[in-house]
């Protein structure tokens, strides 16, 4: 799992680095999809596969013996911090309180036409908008937010309801399950930076397709963009991208995914396919074959009496 790994997630990499040079906002799609495919890369072990062979000076060497080992290790650790981020949200939802007033979230829900149950609650310890859960999703609002102006609080509202409409959260828990999974590949890491990142630029873009007002939705960005101590597995409306960028990004046009990323991508999935289904087998050592007088001097010999009459 580690070659397939390792090229896969490179070449995905150096992909979505040249097509957010030009667009930063890019497609989060397009990340998503590598990411999923790293999880699907470890069921490719289980697929037959094509020997090549090798020198065995290169293989079986002690280290090598104790790379799954160390996988292991990294993997429990990181399955630790996973399990305390969950139970970082559970007490989350335990400190936050029911919002008392629940109008203005019912517009903007019929607004969306988002279908999914969801809750809302006031957090003591929030300074911006944030949302979590993924099979009872919840928007947490700080206590202050009752402070807020109409439109600004409005904006704050829909910016968390579009990632429920986005299905963001399971996205971002994928990203963090590959990640855990692949914690040896600092390239994953990266692209789990950017996929979130990305899901705050798609977001935005969402919201004004919808209906939202551009410069209305920036001034509220403006008005909660605070750094937010939100758990992992949540999303902020003020995290992952410096507010400048996304403000940028509103007052543009969005740029569609060009050729160059879907021509790259399919090379990375072919290639981590390549590399999957190769097997690499240590050469043996075989001595050449004996001369035929050899050979036949040795079979008289074995077949000469030991004990000879005299």
């Amino acid at each position: 799992m580690l070659l397939p790994s390792l090229v896969f997630s490179l070449i995905a990499a150096c992909a979505l680095w040249i097509t957010l040079r030009k667009n930063p906002a890019g497609s989060s799609r397009a990340s998503g999809l590598v990411l999923t495919l790293l999880l699907i890369l470890p069921l490719l072990g289980f697929v037959p596969k094509y020997s090549v062979t090798i020198s065995d000076s290169i293989s079986q060497d002690p280290p090598s013996l104790l790379i799954p080992y160390l996988w292991l290790a990294g993997f429990a650790l990181f399955s630790l911090k996973g399990l305390r981020d969950l139970l970082a949200i559970q007490k989350w939802r335990r400190q936050s309180l029911p919002a008392p007033d629940l109008t203005l979230f019912h517009e903007t829900l019929e607004q969306l036409k988002v279908r999914q149950k969801v809750s809302l609650q006031l957090h003591p310890r929030l300074n911006s908008p944030v949302v979590a859960g993924i099979l009872r999703p919840t928007i947490y609002l700080p206590r202050n937010s009752s402070q807020w102006s109409p439109d600004t609080l409005r904006m704050a509202l829909l910016h968390e309801l579009g990632h429920i409409q986005r299905r963001d959260l399971w996205m971002a828990s994928l990203a963090h399950l590959a990640c855990l999974l692949h914690w040896f590949n600092p390239a994953v890491w990266w692209l789990r930076r950017t996929f979130l990142a990305q899901c705050e630029f798609a977001c935005d873009a969402h919201l004004v397709q919808h209906g939202a007002d551009p410069k209305t939705y920036a001034h509220a960005l403006c008005d909660v963009a605070q750094s937010a101590a939100a758990p992992p597995l949540s999303l902020a409306m003020a995290g992952h991208v410096p507010l400048r960028e996304r403000i940028i990004c509103l007052s543009e046009r969005q740029k569609r995914g060009s050729v160059l990323l879907s021509s790259l991508l399919l090379l990375t999935a072919s290639s981590a396919i390549a590399a999957s289904l190769v097997r690499f087998v240590p050469q043996l050592n075989i001595a050449p074959p004996l001369p035929e007088e050899v050979v036949e001097e040795n079979q008289l010999r074995f077949q000469a009496n030991p004990f000879p009459e005299d």
